[in-house]
């Protein structure tokens, strides 16, 4: 297949910092056990969970658009305050609190909460917190609780008419930007005869367009190589975290709030190990801030920097784990309430599990045999026991290796099943909305994605796969256009029409495990990772991805456009003029 461009240069350069993004990886490894008690997991203790919403210091119920608004979670057993274990913050409306509809997890902390910040968009919400299982205790979940944000949003009006004279049909297009279609009634007016009213009709018909504006593209040191989101200062606004192989970094990007980034002037950038691949966010240590796990290529090893909330890390220490290690995920897959970690290892055609201690510290607890070239890891509950499993890309086998969590770090190979040519990245979420988790892999070597739809029982149904991408190094999950149906942003290195643009293309999800290509915004130069948050605040889901080529990172936020049409019929004008 004709690339565009040297394809063993490609695959020897990808071989060297092919990554999973954080945020996908965020997303995958907290599907396990969302609403279901646990399977495997049979504790004794059970256990209550309840939610406040609060914002400026108080409940609230309606807040502002634009409000910084904070969920937090308490979890007891009896009498007895939970202190260890993760929760989720749902979109309680979903039938699932999944993917798209998981609006983040938290840790809970020494205090006995676990609190997540952030700016919801506009409109009505109902959100719910799950505390996962534990070996030690039962799942259990809030109550919903509902929250009202307010505001207004610009719109434009123009006006067509047909028939003849008086049997005029008019017709009123409403556009608007943002999330919530426009809704109300139109009043036709004739203006040469005092405004009189015409006719009133009710809005319908909405139709939902997606764009995407790229208000900045911030320089990261040399080579960008993984991107990661995370709220790192405490302000409910979603910063990054740029790895970048050449200068072995990590820059702190601080959100704005509005889709640009201002790079962290104290410690800007931390040093790390040596060709840093691939970037985790996650609370490592209990204490309610966020942390960074970061896998070195040379030298086998993870680092890790503990947060101190205000976007500034120390560093905790750095393991070796193996060979050549290019991905990683993290999760609690023991079942103790502490998040771990699991790294495909290139060179080793294994995974390496570090078993995470509740300070910020590792420790190996085995090794997995995979495919031949693991280079990209998602976790998620495929077989639905409550434990999570995990899905590796083996690039050099053209395969997936499915490893089923039997528990006490105890996993078997399920069946594996085919990809395309080389797949490079691999996704999961639920994409036909049953409940099950699914998996989307992007190939490079025929520029493909294939789709693969879970069963429920840790094996899976191929369904179509998505050909319209050129030289896919990297792929994500979200809803960009708002529709609450699972979509898929993936990163090319070359585009098939000029044979060198780069882009991102936007497959649009179909809630039925099919898609749609929509958009194919440019990026920049060689993009080879990409993470998913909502950037501007408008509650819509943005882009951060991370070129290679040129050091930086294309922030591309995501603009929906909102029409709606009404009519009247059987108009007849009795004055002079226009209508």
């Amino acid at each position: 297949m004709h690339l565009g461009f040297d394809s063993l240069y490609v695959l020897n350069r990808l071989r060297q910092r092919i990554q999973i993004t954080a945020l996908c990886v965020m997303i995958a490894v907290l599907l396990g056990g969302a609403w279901n008690s646990a399977a495997a997991l049979t504790p004794a203790t059970i256990t209550t969970t309840a939610l406040t919403v609060s914002s400026n210091g108080g409940p609230v119920t309606t807040v502002a658009s634009g409000s910084v608004v904070t969920l937090t979670a308490t979890v007891t057993a009896g009498s007895t305050s939970v202190k260890t274990g993760q929760v989720n913050f749902c979109d309680a409306t979903a039938a699932h609190c999944t993917d798209i509809h998981l609006l983040g997890t938290a840790q809970l902390t020494g205090a006995g909460t676990a609190i997540m910040m952030f700016r919801p968009g506009m409109g009505g919400h109902s959100y719910k917190a799950v505390f996962l299982p534990t070996s030690t205790y039962a799942t259990s979940a809030s109550s919903a609780t509902v929250l009202t944000v307010t505001g207004s949003l610009n719109s434009s009006t123009t006006i067509t008419q047909s028939g003849i004279a008086g049997n005029y049909s008019l017709t009123a297009t409403v556009t608007g930007a943002g999330l919530l279609a426009p809704t109300g009634n139109v009043s036709f007016l004739d203006t040469s005869n005092a405004n009189a009213v015409l006719g009133t009709g009710g809005l319908g018909g909405e139709v939902t367009a997606l764009n995407f504006l790229n208000p900045q593209t911030p320089a990261t040191g040399t080579a960008t190589s993984a991107v990661a989101v995370g709220d790192f200062n405490g302000d409910g606004i979603p910063d990054l975290a740029v790895t970048s192989q050449s200068t072995n970094t990590v820059a702190i990007l601080l959100g704005n709030g509005d889709g640009t980034f201002t790079t962290k002037v104290k410690a800007a950038n931390f040093t790390v190990g040596s060709q840093p691949d691939a970037i985790v966010a996650g609370d490592f240590n209990g204490d309610g801030k966020v942390d960074l796990a970061i896998a070195d290529q040379v030298g086998g090893t993870v680092t890790i920097l503990l947060g101190n909330g205000d976007g500034t890390f120390n560093l905790s220490g750095s393991t070796v784990v193996g060979p050549s290690p290019y991905a990683m995920v993290a999760g609690d897959f023991n079942g103790d309430g502490i998040l771990d970690l699991v790294v495909p290892l290139f060179g080793y055609n294994a995974v390496t599990i570090m078993q995470g201690k509740g300070d910020g510290t590792f420790v190996q607890a085995g090794s997995l045999g995979t495919g031949s070239g693991p280079i990209s890891v998602a976790a998620a509950d495929f077989n639905g026991d409550g434990l999570l499993d995990l899905a590796i890309a083996d690039k050099n086998s053209n395969s997936i290796t499915i490893l089923l969590n039997q528990g006490n770090w105890v996993f078997t190979t399920a069946a594996s099943p085919a990809t395309g040519t080389t797949p490079i990245s691999i996704a999961t979420a639920d994409f036909n909305g049953d409940g099950i988790p699914d998996l989307a892999v992007a190939n490079l070597g025929n520029a493909s994605v294939t789709i693969l739809l879970g069963k429920g029982d840790g094996t899976f149904t191929p369904a179509a796969s998505l050909s319209s991408v050129y030289g896919p190094t990297a792929i994500a999950v979200g809803d960009f256009n708002g529709d609450g149906k699972v979509d898929l942003a993936v990163t090319n290195e070359g585009d098939g029409a000029t044979g060198s643009m780069q882009t991102v293309s936007i497959f649009l999800g179909n809630g039925d495990g099919t898609f749609t290509l929509a958009a194919s915004p440019a990026t920049g130069v060689e993009p080879t990772s990409i993470a998913v948050g909502d950037f501007n605040g408008d509650g819509s889901q943005d882009l951060a991805i991370g070129n290679f080529g040129n050091s930086s990172v294309s922030i591309l936020t995501s603009q929906l456009t909102q029409t709606a049409t009404a009519t009247v019929n059987s108009i007849a004008v009795t004055g002079k003029g226009n209508t």
